[in-house]
């Protein structure tokens, strides 16, 4: 069929013909059909061939009414297809969105081990001591005494021992002070929830830092009716035995029964 017929073929059925108006990248460039001499002894210059003017006399369409054959499209300039590709893809493209990053916080300082050691004295006491590691001081002893002191080396005893960190681990990142925070309060909790006792006493930075489940502004806090008492860790009552005076001033003002006869 050549290029007079289709046109109109398609404008008889009513399609539009579509004609690119640039030619794709890598595309093979269009080549225009040969139309037909037209027939010098027929009715004249605009009769159709006898096929297509009996097919549009059957649509009820005109003969006369034939479109005008597209002239070759010309090729664009390759400069021009790249530009008209971009405006159109820039038009299509969706808008990325726009993702907010959260802020990072800065990793935590690690926390230095230490140890703290404890010990339960009745139903009076549960005494918790900052200790470093590889120390090798007669704390044992000088607990003993305060413990004296107060007539309390009598009553039913037991000891216990928090290391920190609870495992070392040269793999994995070192604990931070929330981390420590967290473990250590919530053993103190566990522990007096276990066994409850009238006084806690927090002796020295780490235990003070830690364990305390209450704020500690003062020398003494209340924690739900049981007295939260801040002291100096045993270790730094035997390097700097001049703070011994203070602390036992401080116990003769909480404990006045126990220390009446001192």
């Amino acid at each position: 069929m050549n290029e007079l017929q289709r046109t109109e073929y398609l404008t008889a059925l009513g399609v539009t013909s579509y004609m690119p108006r640039f030619c794709l990248p890598l595309a093979p460039q269009p080549v225009q059909a040969v139309l037909p001499q037209p027939d010098s002894g027929g009715a004249g210059e605009d009769e159709q061939p006898a096929s297509a003017a009996a097919l549009m006399q059957a649509v009820g369409a005109s003969v006369d009414q034939r479109p005008e054959v597209p002239a070759k499209p010309t090729a664009p300039a390759p400069m021009e297809v790249e530009r008209v590709i971009g405006s159109i893809t820039a038009e299509t493209k969706s808008p990325e969105p726009q993702v907010q990053s959260a802020p990072v916080a800065a990793p935590e300082k690690p926390v230095a081990p230490f140890i703290l050691s404890c010990w339960w004295l009745g139903e009076e006491l549960l005494a918790v001591d900052s200790r470093e590691p590889g120390s090798a001081l007669p704390v044992e002893s000088l607990f003993g005494n305060m413990a004296r002191a107060l007539g309390w080396h009598q009553l039913p005893s037991q000891r216990d021992k928090l290391k920190w960190p609870l495992a070392e681990n040269p793999f994995a990142m070192a604990a931070g002070i929330s981390d420590a925070r967290e473990t250590c309060r919530s053993w103190l909790e566990a522990a007096c929830a276990r066994k409850s006792v009238k006084s806690i006493w927090l002796m020295g930075e780490q235990a003070q830092s830690f364990c305390a489940p209450v704020s500690l502004n003062d020398s003494v806090a209340d924690w739900d009716g049981t007295s939260v008492v801040a002291l100096p860790s045993l270790t730094e009552l035997l390097t700097e035995p001049a703070r011994k005076r203070d602390v036992w001033q401080l116990l003769r003002k909480l404990y006045p029964e126990q220390t009446r006869s001192q």
